[in-house]
């Protein structure tokens, strides 16, 4: 499914651990344990705190002695948004956990985690806004969880309200579906789509310029975070199923009540360490000493400093995995992680404002795009969501800016005076309010960018190396996750993936996601068969495909 939103950590408070692992020579990772002696408990190293990395520590921590290495950056914990996910995708025992984790944080919500209060669920909406030359279209999704359930894609069709686009654009993403429900998250159909961007995909199925300048494209850049013209076919595709095919109240989204890293990150890392994880704050790692005998890895190595593993999870997202192959002589003579250095990140920056005066906002989540060719954004009315700020005298909102490196040579103030103008833009009611307080988050190479030909490169949970795991919604996999929860099952493959290689210990269990509902398999399965008859049609390999 399309891989999104890299992952990143922020620093554990509380300062530094000292190393917890003595340095090891280089010895045999499979070793056997002498007679007599007591078996040692084996050692495994994960990079990154996000939603991957915690999940694989969380599973893992009862069975292996865990390093965790925190990088020193923190965009995964500064989103607030979440897609809507019912319990079910956790084991039972996960979701006990986190439900005893939420009832300490009231202020809490979860994507997978923590419990989801009907009251945030009810607050929440999305509205996507393009600017044109004299005005700005709007287009409004509701809270599909709230509406009657209607079979795929009908609820994505009936309830969204487009006050300005005539039914005539709106019929021509009917020619589109047929593309999605095509689209079944094989290997087949990622290579089949990947080739093209999503705007020859839209143009190929006759997708009307409105549209989709109006509602494809902000939401491409938003989801995406690159303009149509610079995304996969494939990736649009993947994103898209959730929106148009998948049961209908998973296409929502959730709000967290509070700042994500103190409403959920922060007690989380706090339980773990004291089921014996070591966090190891602002570590990144650099480079991996791979015993040449067992070809695992041996050592991970951050700078100046080495830590001992016996098998290592890497959930730090694309650019640190990039730069550790740089750095390996012994990874770049493997085609699989040389491939990794084809593939391109994207810069993100967060600002945070609060202004002087209230400003009516009519919805709390909006998507924006199209203020200028390159960049999509969101912001959220924090004033409406964050407990803490409902008693504020004047207004606070975060936005993003996705595919931002053309803002990075800004200071702080030329970034908050961006932000500012394009909020303006969109709700006039922040004309002459004054920002009195700010917080500006640059995130370079934070986010994945899903390229034409991109999944060619792209590395699955498994490598040729037998001790090294990787996680994170970026990668492929075949569960239907997406976004933070693809992150969280991929990390919970990456525990298993793990336990299996040692061949000891307790398999987490994932639960599968819901399945389509029938009209659209057996939609599906007329156009598997139409497919078939069409490659058995006399000179079918003569043409161009």
């Amino acid at each position: 499914m399309c891989w999104c939103t890299a992952l990143a950590a922020a620093p554990v408070a509380g300062g530094r651990w000292p190393p917890p692992f003595s340095r090891r020579r280089q010895s045999s990772i499979r070793a056997e344990t002498p007679p007599g002696a007591e078996a040692r408990r084996k050692k495994v190293a994960v990079a990154g705190a996000g939603w991957a990395g915690l999940a694989a520590a969380h599973h893992l921590v009862k069975q292996v002695s865990l390093l965790v290495l925190v990088p020193d950056h923190s965009y995964s914990y500064r989103l607030p948004a979440f897609r809507f996910v019912a319990p079910r995708t956790l084991s039972c025992g996960a979701i006990r956990a986190h439900r005893q984790l939420a009832r300490r944080r009231a202020a809490a919500c979860l994507l997978l985690l923590f419990v989801v209060t009907r009251d945030t669920m009810s607050r929440f909406s999305r509205r996507t806004a393009a600017q044109g030359r004299r005005s700005v279209s709007e287009a409004e999704f509701p809270v599909f969880h709230d509406q009657p359930r209607l079979p795929a894609p009908f609820g994505i069709f009936a309830y969204p309200e487009f006050p300005s686009l005539p039914l005539i654009d709106r019929l021509t993403s009917i020619p589109v579906l047929s593309a999605v429900i095509d689209f079944d998250n094989t290997d087949t159909a990622w290579r089949k789509y990947d080739t093209i961007t999503a705007r020859q995909l839209f143009k190929m199925f006759g997708c009307s310029q409105r549209l989709y300048k109006e509602i494809f494209e902000p939401a491409i850049q938003a989801a995406l975070f690159a303009p149509g013209e610079q995304c996969s076919a494939a990736a649009t595709l993947g994103m898209l199923y959730y929106y148009m095919l998948s049961r209908q109240e998973n296409s929502d989204f959730v709000l967290c009540r509070g700042e994500v890293e103190d409403a959920i990150f922060s007690p989380w890392l706090k339980t773990l360490e004291q089921n014996g994880i070591k966090f190891i704050a602002n570590r990144v790692p650099t480079s991996l000493t791979i015993n040449k005998d067992t070809e695992c890895v041996s050592e991970v190595v951050c700078g100046e400093e080495v830590y001992d593993t016996d098998a290592f999870v890497l959930a730090t997202g694309l650019s640190p995995l990039q730069s550790i192959i740089r750095n390996s002589p012994f990874l770049q003579s493997r085609q699989e992680f040389t491939d990794l250095l084809h593939l391109s990140t994207i810069d993100v920056i967060s600002v945070k404002l609060w202004f002087d005066k209230k400003v009516t906002i009519p919805k709390v989540a909006n998507i924006c795009s199209s203020f200028d060719d390159l960049s999509g954004w969101t912001f959220f009315d924090l004033t409406s969501v964050y407990d803490d700020y409902s008693d504020e005298p004047g207004t606070v909102v975060e936005a993003e800016f996705y595919n931002a490196s053309h803002l990075f040579p800004l200071n702080d103030q030329q970034i908050v005076s961006e932000a500012s103008s394009c909020l303006i833009k969109c709700i006039g009611d922040f004309e002459g309010s004054t920002v009195i307080q700010q917080f500006v988050k640059r995130s370079p190479g934070s986010a994945m960018h899903f390229l034409p030909g991109s999944y060619k490169h792209t590395v699955r949970g498994t490598t040729s190396i037998p001790n090294l795991f990787i996680a994170g919604d970026w990668i492929v996999n075949r569960h239907g996750s997406f976004s933070k929860e693809k992150a969280y099952v991929t990390g919970l493959e990456a525990a298993n993936m793990t336990v299996d290689y040692f061949g000891d210990g307790d398999f987490a269990k994932i639960i599968a996601v819901e399945g389509d509902e029938p009209h659209i398999e057996t939609v599906r399965d007329l156009n598997r068969r139409a497919n078939e008859l069409k490659t058995q049609i006399p000179f079918s390999e003569f043409f161009l495909q």
